[in-house]
């Protein structure tokens, strides 16, 4: 981890879904962020193209079929992604973003992403846009807390 020797946190990452709730922990991210002397902060979205029904149903007989729609996802995504920029800017934070797709669930992809780019910290909303509810937590982000390698910051 690029944790520093001081308990600082240097990368921070915060997974966003367009969702109330995950707008939230952005804003939250920038917070903290500002508070470990400008950390780095990543703004990742993850489009799981196996819960895209009109791609995985039908692209072997027709692989561009669903093309349009995936493109307006990802557009969506970087809109998310940019309004978290244009905040971290205005706060002199240094920001990157990511959008990701890919056929592996969206817990698995943000795990995978924080170890292999040494993440100190995840900041994710309690639930998202999936329609499902637990009573505690949302499905993705419970997964994440249980695999993640780094402390993982549910903001509700």
């Amino acid at each position: 981890m690029a944790q520093s020797t001081q308990g600082k946190f240097s990368k921070i990452l915060v997974a966003v879904d367009g969702s109330e709730k995950s707008m939230e922990a952005a804003d939250y991210a920038i917070s903290m962020s500002k508070k470990e002397n400008n950390s780095q902060l990543i703004g990742l979205t993850v489009l799981d193209i196996t819960k895209l029904s009109y791609l995985s149903a039908s692209f072997i007989t027709a692989p561009t079929y669903g093309i349009r729609e995936l493109e307006q996802k990802k557009k969506e995504a970087q809109q998310w992604l940019d309004q978290i920029g244009t905040h971290a800017k205005e706060n002199n934070i240094p920001y990157k973003s990511e959008i990701i797709e890919g056929p592996v669930s969206v817990e698995a992809t943000i795990v995978d992403y924080v170890e292999r780019e040494k993440i100190d910290l995840i900041l994710m909303g309690t639930r998202g846009r999936s329609g499902f509810t637990k009573m505690l937590l949302g499905s993705v982000a419970s997964k994440v807390v249980t695999y993640s390698p780094c402390p993982v910051m549910i903001v509700k």
